[in-house]
């Protein structure tokens, strides 16, 4: 039972709970941030970030071939389109807010398909040309270091305009360090791709660094 769910031939036991538990925390995550669009009518990841994400997710979990984890690892993806599909229209909506240029703001909505398109064309050929692994590994860390780099700007500059949660920290955190230790187990030569892992993980530490900070910072204030 467990060999038709996932790839027991080319993958040990660990590096698939530790990928497959860190895949599906990332789901977990999404549907946080459904729930946080359908609350505050407000976006909490950077707009630019979530057109590239959802770019891979098209490549990787739409356009055969996906990952040759076995199904239990292909649904994972195909979950994050799906719940995917509803946080990019919330980018959609909303997102303008994060935006400071007004010539931006204006053409807010056709940017955000524009990257989005232009991420996914990119996204397909780095795939169809043989430049990623074959669990879209490389591209997908790619992208995850958009999402990590502009977290931590948005955080800085945009408090007081998206909501920001520590719960989805943890768990963005937390999923990302799991596959990145599977990256280290099953990719131990790829020294570009296990950079890009380490460097995600120490920006996302400091985005949560920062994040408890400026909590505390916020009470104390507000207690005096």
């Amino acid at each position: 039972m467990f060999d038709q769910l996932v790839n027991t031939r080319d993958y040990s036991t660990i590096e698939l709970l530790l990928f497959g538990v860190g895949c599906y925390m990332w789901v977990i995550v999404y549907a946080l941030y459904i729930k946080e669009i359908r609350r505050g009518a407000a976006i909490g990841m950077p707009v630019f970030a979530a057109c590239s994400n959802f770019a891979w997710e098209i490549v990787w979990g739409v356009i055969p071939p996906s990952t040759d984890m076995g199904p239990l690892l292909v649904w994972a993806y195909r979950a994050w389109f799906l719940l995917d599909l509803y946080i990019i229209s919330g980018v959609y909506r909303y997102g303008a807010v994060q935006i400071a240029t007004p010539a931006l703001v204006r053409n807010f909505k056709s940017m955000v398909v524009i990257t989005t398109l232009g991420m996914t064309v990119l996204y397909y050929f780095f795939k169809s040309g043989g430049y990623d692994t074959s669990i879209g590994a490389t591209s997908a860390y790619i992208a995850q270091m958009f999402i990590s780099v502009l977290y931590l700007i948005l955080l800085l500059r945009h408090q007081k305009h998206v909501w920001q949660s520590l719960p989805i920290s943890w768990l963005r955190m937390i999923g990302t360090g799991l596959n990145t230790i599977f990256l280290f187990l099953h990719y131990p030569h790829m020294y570009f791709l296990l950079s890009l892992g380490v460097m995600a993980l120490i920006i996302d530490n400091v985005y949560i660094y920062l994040f408890i900070r400026g909590r505390r910072a916020s009470h104390t204030a507000a207690v005096h």
